[in-house]
């Protein structure tokens, strides 16, 4: 049996059982102790199963799209700090808005124990299902739901949402450059980060630097429109430098050695 057709064997016994001590996994699968708890770790890591008590349980996260899980591994690592660094902006009993996206659902997860009072809109199911373990005030927006992403959009989110004000948004976006500002591919997801910006105080983009000098078909925020936008220590000082000379908040999380820009933080 190879490790890929161990690994759904695994899934398999843990959605019809629930829960498996872990010996009993090994015995059952024929193999040691040692390799089913480094086969457990690598499926924990994926969102697909979590470990209690010497026991594996088949994680909700699991019915989650698979296309969503797979994207929520890219750049996993940035998209953490840049998550942790977004916690830095938001207050104790503060109103906010988490766009649905891999970094903003990091954000989410980052967020449990971190406040004792928080409202939370989204149009995030996996977000706001992550925001339900930490007892917060979660208001999920309506919508039609969208399969790869497991967002809701459409007219009826945008509507939705017109009939709130919060303190800060934090949105994602799959292109930013300088001559198309923060974009999209899908027209309603435009609309539905155009009404979040609307609703917000202050907007904060999250976004790893893969996605600098990147345009996509719908743009939905010039750079005036946003307060901050997070990234990680990948973009180029060329690009780094080319917004700050028009004045653009970046601030840059982790570190490279030898010409990394220098981190800046907004006001």
């Amino acid at each position: 049996m190879t490790m890929d057709e161990r690994h759904k064997r695994i899934l398999d016994l843990l959605e019809a059982e629930g829960e498996i001590k872990v010996e009993d996994l090994a015995d059952r699968l024929n193999v040691s102790q040692v390799t089913m708890r480094k086969d457990l770790d690598i499926l924990e890591t994926q969102g697909l199963v979590e470990r209690i008590h010497g026991s594996a349980i088949f994680s909700q996260r699991n019915r989650f799209n698979v296309a969503f899980l797979e994207e929520l591994q890219t750049q996993a690592t940035a998209k953490k700090l840049i998550a942790q660094a977004a916690v830095d902006y938001i207050k104790e009993g503060d109103s906010i808005i988490l766009d649905a996206g891999t970094t903003t659902f990091w954000l989410a997860q980052a967020l449990a124990g971190k406040f004792k009072s928080l409202l939370v809109i989204t149009n995030s199911l996996p977000a706001a299902f992550e925001l339900s373990k930490a007892g917060y005030k979660i208001l999920l927006i309506g919508g039609e739901v969208l399969n790869h992403s497991l967002a809701l959009t459409g007219p009826i989110t945008v509507n939705n949402l017109e009939s709130y004000h919060v303190d800060r948004a934090f949105l994602g976006t799959s292109g930013i450059s300088l001559s198309h500002g923060y974009s999209t591919a899908d027209s309603n997801d435009a609309d539905v980060k155009e009404q979040m910006i609307r609703a917000a105080e202050k907007t904060y983009i999250l976004s790893d630097s893969s996605k600098f000098e990147r345009n996509c078909l719908v743009s939905f925020a010039d750079f005036s429109d946003i307060y901050l936008t997070i990234t990680d220590s990948g973009i180029s000082s060329k690009v780094f430098k080319e917004f700050q000379k028009r004045g653009i908040e970046l601030r840059v999380v982790g570190s490279r050695v030898n010409g990394t820009p220098v981190p800046h933080v907004g006001n």
